[in-house]
Formats: C-alpha cells, structure tokens, sequence
C-alpha cells in the first residue's frame, strides 16, 4: 500500500517516503470528499471485471489472458487486486499466458477460513493456476510483498518455477535492515487500522488523490479504487501485513542463492533514492540467480511502476527477458530429452 499524506503538496520528506514504501504498493487516498457506500464493508463490491472460480470452497477473483508455457503468474503488493497488473497484461505478447489474480479477502475474492500463511500459500497457488488451466513452467512476478511470495513458491517448488521478476520487492529483512521503514512500520500499522475505522463506518478514508489507481486504464482505474478501499480488503490487507513481517519474511528467506532460474529486479527511481538501505536490499535479489538483469525505473514511484502505461512497460520488458531465458522445467515423472545435435 502506498498512502500519501496529507502534508504539504511537492514537500515530501524522505521520512514521508519511507512510509510509502511501507505501504507496500500502490493503495492511495481516495479524492477529497469522497464518501461512497461500496467502501462499507457490509456493502457489496462492484462488479467483478475478471471471472470468478471457486478456489478452497470460496470465490476467487482472477484476471487471466490466454497463450502458451511458460505461463506468467502476477502476485499483488499488500491490498491490491488483479486490476493493478491492467497496464502489463495489455502489453504483454500476445502469445504469452498470464494469470492475476486477489489473495483471499483482497478486491473480489472471498476471505477465506485461515489466514493465507506461507506454508498454505504454494499450493494455494497451484489450485488457483489449475482452475484456470494454466500450465507449467512459471516465471512468477512480484510487485512489494508478493516478492515474498514468490520466493516462498521457487522455495517449494523450484521443479516448477522458470523464472522470477522482482517489482520494487520486499526483502525479507528490509525492516529490520532499514532503519526509516523499521521506524515508520507503527505509524503504517496506525494509518490502516484507522482507514478500517473509517470506511466501516461510512467515512472518507483521506482527503489526497489518488494519482496512483487514477494512471490505470479507465475502464478499471474506478473499480479499482472501490475494491481497494473496502472495509474487507482493509481488513485483508491489515492480515497480511503481520505475515509478510513474521512468517512470510522467514519462509522467502529459505530461497537462497543461487537459484538456477533468471531473475529480473526492476526498482522504483524515488525509492531506490530515498532510502539508503534499499539499493544494498535490491542488489541481494539480483545475486539470487547467475543469470539476472536489474533496471531502475527513472521518475517511477512504488506504486507507479505499475499503474503509470509508461513504467509498467519497462516491468512488462523485464518479464519477457525472463520468459526467453526461461530455465526448462521438466515435468514430474518425465525424463529430460536429450539436446539436439548441432
């Protein structure tokens, strides 16, 4: 989530940075004044722009676009439904699989029983990948937490990952490594749990703009917001942000170097500026593989690399240089073919 304050316009402290980054995407304020009913947590969610499966028992809400293996799988930041990825999955090639989809609780998907903990999380994936047919190998994307996430998959199932893509990704020792986004954690905490007092009650969550969910395509940028800001996906989001902390931060550490995979890291110019421990934290992610590629984003924040068309493209290019270096995965239960002859 990427709140901005309410301070000053253009006089952003890098304290105020900070805290965007510990956001951990791309969640704005909504416009000034702005009080909708969708936002009720007892209100329902508009409608739906993907298709909805029935994932463990309950709804799920996935956008996904058809092609051939190795199929992309996109992981959201904290709070964000599939929609954010709008932007990369239009320019994506047309022959390239992709599938987005929410984590339980987030944007249109339903909670689910548990929380969505790390030990769950890979065959979770797997069950969602397989309602909608897609096949492996995977090059898996991770936009701030779900840089976690997709570590904990390559974890577990390295005999299925192709390829990784890190988007302004958490560490799995970024809070306790940076001194600004260890010290600004308690005010993040503060600022979600008081958007969930808001919005359950019927109230604006913020007087800013939001810049960020705006830049999306018009034909989601609104239901986007909507989503976000629910009471349920606050709710959600406040969930995962105590994981990504604790046991998804330990379980992403286990995938350690040197993963036979390529590996793309595409950071934030604003946050690789204006937090000094983050270049050091990136450069870890790029030493996960032998074959890696990092870039960073001029003029791009957290939460823009995704939502401004301009910098999703250059995420959109570091996703098919990791789909043509793609590691070849053979399936369970298959031999390796031997190579052809020269």
């Amino acid at each position: 989530m990427n709140i901005r304050g309410t301070g000053e316009a253009g006089d952003r402290s890098r304290d105020g940075v900070l805290q965007d980054r510990l956001m951990a995407a791309a969640l704005v304020t909504t416009a000034a004044g702005v009080v909708v009913r969708e936002l009720r947590g007892a209100g329902a969610p508009p409608a739906a722009p993907g298709r909805i499966a029935r994932v463990g028992g309950r709804p799920l809400h996935l956008v996904d676009r058809p092609g051939r293996a190795p199929t992309v799988v996109l992981e959201s930041g904290l709070g964000l439904p599939a929609t954010v990825w709008s932007w990369v999955l239009e320019q994506l090639r047309d022959d390239t699989r992709a599938v987005a989809y929410d984590r339980p609780g987030i944007g249109w998907s339903a909670a689910g029983r548990t929380e969505p903990d790390g030990a769950r999380y890979p065959e979770h994936l797997l069950e969602v990948l397989h309602r909608v047919g897609a096949q492996a190998p995977f090059v898996l994307v991770g936009h701030s937490v779900g840089g976690l996430l997709i570590r904990i998959f390559a974890a577990r199932h390295p005999e299925l990952t192709a390829g990784l893509v890190f988007v302004d990704s958490t560490h799995p020792d970024q809070y306790r490594r940076s001194p600004g986004q260890g010290a600004g954690l308690p005010l993040f905490r503060r600022s979600l749990d008081r958007m969930i007092t808001r919005t359950a009650s019927g109230l604006p969550v913020g007087d800013g703009v939001a810049e960020d969910l705006a830049s999306l395509p018009a034909g989601v940028s609104g239901l986007t917001r909507q989503a976000v800001f629910r009471t349920s996906s606050l709710r959600a989001a406040r969930g995962e942000l105590d994981l990504s902390q604790g046991d998804w931060a330990r379980r992403a550490a286990s995938l350690t170097p040197v993963t036979p995979c390529p590996v793309a890291v595409v950071s934030a110019e604003a946050t690789y500026e204006q937090d000094p421990a983050y270049p050091g934290l990136e450069q870890e992610l790029g030493a996960l593989s032998e074959v890696s590629r990092s870039e960073i984003v001029p003029g791009a924040r957290h939460g823009s690399l995704l939502t401004d068309r301009s910098h999703a493209r250059r995420v959109t290019g570091a996703i098919h240089w990791a789909v043509d270096n793609a590691r070849v995965v053979t399936p369970p239960g298959e031999t390796p073919s031997p190579p052809s002859p020269t």
